[in-house]
């Protein structure tokens, strides 16, 4: 997404009512990759929750490390690790941990969205990642032009989430939620974020 550290400021919204808002962290690694942590503080649908989200990516974009902690009613985290070395994927959830066969480079759901911007492919083209647990499709659908600015469009399944990405970013994104649409729509970009070490 970005050459340089940057936080992206996302406003969320549930059946068009505010429902919170999230700061995407980036930064390069040396090696290639990125380290991007996404903080969301999400006030709708109920309960009130904060999740927070944190990858670091290959040279590719492809994971090696992801961490998911959700805090709500009650809390819960899970992290996937790529030890290729051992060749196994550590999935570790509460203080349950399982190594799974490493086979193939993966995408985690942040990753993947990192990954949108430099993916090649033609409208109606559709390319399929692994991810930890499945697989996703991501489909790039017609381009839409918004304000006179032409967005690229993709569709990922499962889960039915749109993603429109403009100029290297992701700008909107949507994903039915029961009867209801909940979207995050970027609002700003902030340079040179504080430094962090791994949370989780």
């Amino acid at each position: 997404m970005t050459e340089h550290p940057a936080v992206y400021v996302y406003r969320y919204f549930f059946a068009g009512e505010e429902a919170g808002e999230g700061r995407l962290e980036v930064r390069p690694l040396p090696e290639g990759g990125v380290k991007a942590t996404l903080t969301a503080e999400v006030n709708l649908p109920l309960p009130k929750t904060r999740q927070r989200w944190q990858t670091e990516t290959d040279a590719e974009g492809f994971s090696l490390y992801f961490a998911e902690r959700v805090e709500g009613r009650e809390s819960r985290v899970f992290t996937v690790e790529r030890l290729e070395e051992e060749g196994v994927v550590l999935v570790t959830q509460g203080k349950e941990s399982v190594a799974l066969p490493f086979v193939a480079p993966y995408h985690d759901p942040l990753s993947l969205l990192l990954a949108l911007p430099r993916l090649a492919l033609e409208p109606g083209g559709v390319a399929r990642f692994p991810m930890p647990g499945g697989r996703v499709y991501v489909e790039r659908l017609a381009d839409l032009e918004v304000e006179g600015r032409l967005r690229r469009h993709f569709r990922l399944r499962p889960g039915l989430t749109l993603v429109q990405v403009e100029e290297g970013l992701p700008v909107r994104m949507a994903q039915q939620v029961g009867d209801h649409v909940f979207e995050a729509v970027l609002e700003g970009v902030e340079a040179e974020p504080k430094r962090r070490r791994r949370w989780v």
